[in-house]
């Protein structure tokens, strides 16, 4: 039997305390396709909705695509954006309420908009009263989702990536796939519970390049899967702490086969284990000037390879603005030679520097425009050495397929450092950030990157060491400064030891 399954993605990571709305335009910056568009635009990828059209192939499914949307994590989503993208799914639902098998959406799970703070709790009720209780509906997750009451409600199946950086979208997408599958024959009937702490924070935020409490829990929930035919699958997430969400945190979902109480005690049991655990952090976080001193240690030792440092505190990927210059401004007084900066974010930077062309010699003023508390803005002095579009296709284990835009961009030499001055944020994953430029990372002592933890994917392997900074910028470490009004409290860190 052929079964004919809804599908769409959307997906974006909201930090609530972002001056930047997030708007139509950053989803065409990055994925953003509808219907007959999805299969063409996603070809050749690692994103979710490739990952629903191998599966659809392997099961024998027709889908009914709605859209793929993914936006670099800013503000909450304008109301614009959650009209067309959950309109396309929501309208789908309503057309085809009684000729679909199943659903299947991939998500994130830590996206708000300007109307709905849990928007994946609310799309999803939404769609439940389309298509009513009884159709199975399957839902993929980020590792770092903020898993409500909500959505546990009302999805039969919740399964979410199992690395950090996130290299399994396909992997994820075909579990939760196959799962669904077996509800639609109805070998299962899945139902998902979920469980969470006073906690914010834990799990080494989701990390799994070390071993930690995160990969423990993964581990097990493995082993469990394999040896137990009752537990369909355990979702293990970290949260996104940046989210002003009464139910943000880590949290552990179990899909079972049927509605029975032990699944509960099962998540119970994890986020046991998640609380216990919740002060172990794998990295060791520098501030700038410590940084500095520790990169000039590391540049006196032997070793082949870039030495990399990631400033996860400016990491537009945790929805910062990527226009901080504290590292930068530290970079360049103390004098490093042959280093690398990715990047920048300042389009009015980036226009002179494109319209005084390569070889001119520009006074500008970088970074410090969105919020100067952050970064300040940096008076330099430079050779213009390259101007670029901005765009290039990834190549990497994290965004493989997908086009990024950068925008118009140039690289700015000042003294020994090559800056990347783009328009657009980008969290910097990718090698390509700058082999686009014509900057090979590889014969660079020094690489900076905007990133906290998925830069590891690409630059680990060609690294001498990494230094991971929290220069103090909006995504910094210290999250007792947000202003947090919604979030349960009391809670670790905030208020618990």
């Amino acid at each position: 039997m052929t079964f004919r399954v809804l599908t769409g993605m959307f997906a974006h990571e909201t930090n609530a305390f972002s001056k930047l709305p997030t708007e139509i335009a950053n989803f065409r910056d990055y994925v953003l396709f509808f219907g007959d568009e999805v299969a063409p635009g996603v070809a050749g990828s690692v994103v979710e909705p490739q990952g629903v059209i191998e599966a659809a192939a392997e099961l024998d499914w027709q889908l009914v695509q709605t859209v793929a949307a993914w936006a670099v994590p800013s503000g909450p989503v304008a109301r614009e954006v959650w009209d067309l993208c959950a309109g396309a799914i929501l309208d789908a639902a309503t057309e085809n309420a009684n000729g679909i098998d199943g659903v299947l959406l991939p998500l994130h799970g830590a996206m708000a908009t300007v109307d709905h703070d849990d928007a994946e709790g609310e799309l999803l009720e939404q769609l439940r009263q389309r298509i009513g209780s009884d159709l199975p509906v399957a839902i993929t997750l980020d590792l770092h989702a903020n898993v409500t009451d909500r959505m546990a409600r009302h999805a039969d199946i919740i399964t979410a990536y199992r690395t950090y950086p996130h290299i399994d979208q396909i992997e994820t997408t075909k579990r939760g796939a196959r799962l669904l599958h077996r509800a639609m024959i109805g070998e299962v009937k899945p139902h998902t519970v979920v469980a969470r702490r006073q906690t914010l924070e834990g799990l080494d935020d989701g990390r799994t390049t070390t071993k930690n409490p995160m990969t423990e829990l993964l581990g097990r929930a493995e082993r469990l899967e394999a040896e137990d035919a009752g537990v369909l699958c355990v979702s293990i997430h970290a949260g996104f702490t940046p989210a002003d969400l009464d139910q943000a945190g880590p949290s552990v979902c179990v899909t079972g086969d049927g509605n029975d109480a032990r699944f509960q005690a099962i998540a119970e049991d994890y986020m046991d284990y998640a609380w216990e655990t919740r002060h172990f952090d794998s990295n060791t976080y520098y501030g700038v000037a410590d940084g500095i001193a520790e990169i000039k240690r590391l540049m006196a030792e032997p070793g082949d390879g870039p030495i990399v440092v990631a400033d996860g505190s400016d990491n537009p990927g945790s929805g910062a603005y990527g226009d901080s210059t504290f590292l930068l401004a530290g970079m360049i007084e103390a004098g490093l030679e042959n280093a690398a900066f990715a990047t920048i974010c300042d389009a009015e930077a980036a226009a002179q520097l494109v319209a005084a062309g390569e070889g001119a010699t520009v006074d500008v003023t970088l970074g410090g425009k969105v919020d100067p508390t952050y970064g300040p803005p940096l008076a330099v002095s430079g050779e213009v050495i390259r101007v670029t579009d901005g765009s290039y296709v990834a190549l990497g284990p994290r965004w493989r397929g997908v086009t990024q835009k950068l925008g118009p961009t140039a690289v700015l030499r000042v003294g020994g450092v090559d800056v990347i001055v783009a328009t657009n944020r980008v969290q910097v994953t990718e090698i390509e950030t700058y082999t686009h430029a014509d900057i090979e990372p590889r014969e660079k002592a020094v690489v900076a990157v905007k990133s906290i933890q998925h830069f590891r994917a690409a630059y680990a392997p060609i690294a001498k060491a990494i230094v991971v900074v929290d220069s103090g910028a909006l995504a910094s470490r210290d999250c007792a400064k947000l202003p947090f009004t919604r979030l349960r409290r009391p809670i670790f860190p905030l208020d618990l030891d």
